[in-house]
């Protein structure tokens, strides 16, 4: 019987030919098995491939939720197991009695026990036991090492999952259900005898964090006028083109928000004012998502209260017009325990009779003389360039502008060559 080590590390690939080829080997002396002097629990080198004198670690872990896999290496391990609220972290502990098999090494009434810690924490740390009537208590730690859950977003316990124990005696792929029990007191596998096919495993569950209770979120969005020095409103008066400050003001009115995402909507008519963006005065990158998809706070605690503001211009009179039109915007403010709330401050922009006006000028140059044409006099054959400048000076757009110049005072004595652009 060959046993490999998959994803959950209980699987087998039976051959029937190894007992003979085993037993060849230790006849001649090629290898040979090494036991524990009396019954005892999990004494060979820990190691994660499954060779051949060596232990599991006593305790490993894995994200099922996310279809994690056990370690692979002893860092691996030592690194943890890294989860989100709500994940389900699958445990092993593996037991191996070292002794040969003979009834005086047999470990009497074995007991598992896991310690969940207490308590909320982004940084959990399980341990787990086994002992024996007859053996010493033997412990993850010294076993390959405890198991760090890491949670992302906020501090969470770890719930065990009621039903989730099994065991997998003697190396079996099929698991028997266990009593609840193995994080407050342990489970019973009754006597395990001695030697490398009697080694088993015991599985259960924990949740990373419980069901979440719904925090209550509420946002204030206010605006004051920089350019005549205005004080925040929701509502303010400004002229085009003035420079505005924009605040938010977020606060969790009940329960710990778990990543505050607070988002700014901006619209056409206001232009970001680049580097004004200050989370509770400190300031942060125009690159953090305040004006797309969102700035991330973290987590804000019961009763806490963010403040975000930021500068932005407002556009030209020529979008505008004559008539008073009201700028509206829009910020939000969402959490993984919450729903999304929003709130909203008004700009009413004064309208701007806006005329029309232009400035146009002409000059004429001696190409051939490479001089002003006006303070030379024109010799038959020179080349005569004129330009006509034309500045739109007014505060609207021209649309379908036709520029014309008078040339019957000269084409009696020249010629055009070049009608221009």
């Amino acid at each position: 019987m060959i046993y490999s080590q998959g994803k959950n590390r209980i699987s087998k690939i039976f051959s029937k030919a190894v007992p003979i080829i085993l037993a060849a080997f230790v006849a001649f002396g090629i290898f040979s098995q090494t036991f524990a002097s009396g019954p005892a629990f999990d004494v060979f080198p820990i190691a994660y491939n499954g060779a051949q004198n060596t232990d599991y670690p006593l305790l490993d872990a894995r994200n099922s939720t996310q279809n994690g896999s056990f370690s692979t290496s002893q860092s691996d391990h030592d690194n943890g197991v890294a989860g989100s609220v709500g994940d389900i972290i699958e445990f092993i502990v593996y037991y191996h009695n070292g002794a040969a098999n003979a009834a005086e090494n047999t470990a009497r009434n074995v007991r598992v026990l896991a310690n969940l810690p207490s308590g909320t924490s982004q940084t959990q740390t399980v341990s787990a036991s086994i002992s024996a009537d007859n053996v010493t208590t033997v412990n993850s730690s010294s076993r390959g090492g405890n198991v760090t859950v890491n949670i992302s977003g906020s501090a969470q316990p770890l719930e065990y999952v009621a039903g989730s124990t099994k065991w997998f005696p003697s190396r079996s792929t099929q698991g028997q259900a266990l009593p609840d029990g193995i994080v407050s007191g342990g489970v019973t596998l009754g006597d395990i005898q001695g030697c490398w096919e009697f080694s088993g495993f015991v599985k259960f569950q924990v949740k990373a964090g419980t069901a979440q209770s719904q925090a209550t979120l509420s946002i204030q969005k206010s605006v004051k006028n920089l350019t005549n020095s205005g004080n925040f409103s929701t509502s303010i008066t400004a002229n085009p083109l003035d420079s505005a400050r924009f605040q938010i003001t977020v606060q969790a009115l009940s329960g710990n928000v778990a990543n505050l995402i607070i988002r700014d909507i901006l619209p056409s008519t206001l232009t970001y004012t680049s580097n004004t963006a200050k989370v509770n005065g400190v300031s942060i990158s125009d690159s953090s998502g305040l004006l797309g998809s969102g700035y991330n706070f973290g987590t804000l605690n019961q009763n806490n209260t963010v403040t975000v503001e930021f500068d932005a211009v407002l556009a030209s009179a020529s979008y505008f017009g004559s008539n008073t039109q009201t700028v509206t915007n829009t910020a939000n403010a969402r959490g993984d325990n919450v729903p999304t709330v929003q709130a909203t401050a008004n700009i009413n922009v004064s309208g701007q009779v806006l005329n029309s006006s232009f400035q146009q000028s002409k000059s004429a140059y001696n190409q051939t003389q490479g001089v002003a044409a006006q303070s030379v006099q024109a010799n038959p054959g020179d080349i005569i360039n004129y330009t006509l400048t034309y500045q739109n000076t007014g505060g609207v757009n021209l649309t379908n502008i036709v520029i014309t110049d008078d040339l019957s005072g000269i084409l009696p004595y020249a010629d055009v060559i070049n009608a221009g652009d």
